[in-house]
């Protein structure tokens, strides 16, 4: 069982499920916990319970929503363990950023655009971690000027974090927005009308989590099958 970060304030869900379901694709098992202060996904997915805390499915992909910690997760489903592959965890608060230990997690990601709360809202996120750790940038913008990232360089000079030296972009776009809609109209995870761009930065991303276990030529193979 491999765990997997996305942080930031940053709306992430669209995109964690996006590259939930390629996994998936590709014969892994995911779980996506959102860890999230909004837990917007409970207002996605289709709910089992008024409980605060549920295990629901969404297009194939198990989705937890409200839980603090993957041994609630496993009480919940009364399994001693959980048995994915892949857990991917969406955390924008200390809270959950210290019960699911994200800084011990095998990557994270950190996603952000450049508006300036997120940025700033991201401080209070990275402020409980204490010891070192390593994140892929992952921007979503439409204005890639160097400047904006030299800014978010410099915010973070004095907290515990270091920069993979792989880089992701999303340009934001208009066309990649409609697809993202007209998913959630739906509730199918589609990923064959979104634009190339986005497609590339999905198929690295999958590539970074999945390495050493599946070939970047079979990732990009499933999300070409235009699923």
């Amino acid at each position: 069982m491999e765990q997997i970060g996305f942080i930031g304030a940053y709306d992430k869900k669209d995109l964690i499920l996006n590259i939930a379901k390629i996994i998936n694709k590709l014969n892994k098992s995911v779980l996506i916990v959102d860890a999230t202060i909004m837990q917007r996904l409970r207002y996605v997915i289709p709910r089992v319970s008024q409980a605060p805390t549920y295990v629901s499915e969404y297009d194939g992909i198990d989705v937890a929503v409200g839980f603090m910690n993957l041994m609630s997760i496993a009480n919940y489903l009364q399994k001693p363990n959980l048995d994915y592959d892949f857990i991917l965890i969406d955390t924008d608060n200390p809270q959950t950023m210290r019960s699911f230990m994200v800084e011990n997690l095998k990557m994270n990601f950190y996603v952000t655009s450049y508006d300036e709360f997120e940025l700033q809202r991201n401080l209070e996120i990275l402020s409980v971690v204490t010891t070192n750790i390593s994140l892929v940038k992952v921007i979503v913008s439409s204005d890639l000027e160097n400047k904006h990232d030299d800014y978010l360089d410099y915010i973070l000079q004095n907290y515990s974090v270091s920069w993979r030296e792989e880089k992701v972009i999303f340009p934001d776009i208009d066309e990649d927005r409609r697809v993202t809609l007209s998913n959630q109209l739906t509730k199918q995870i589609n990923i064959k009308n979104y634009s190339q761009t986005y497609k590339d930065g999905i198929e690295y991303m999958i590539s970074m989590i999945l390495e050493g276990i599946i070939d970047q030529n079979s990732i990009r193979r499933i999300i070409n099958r235009k699923v």
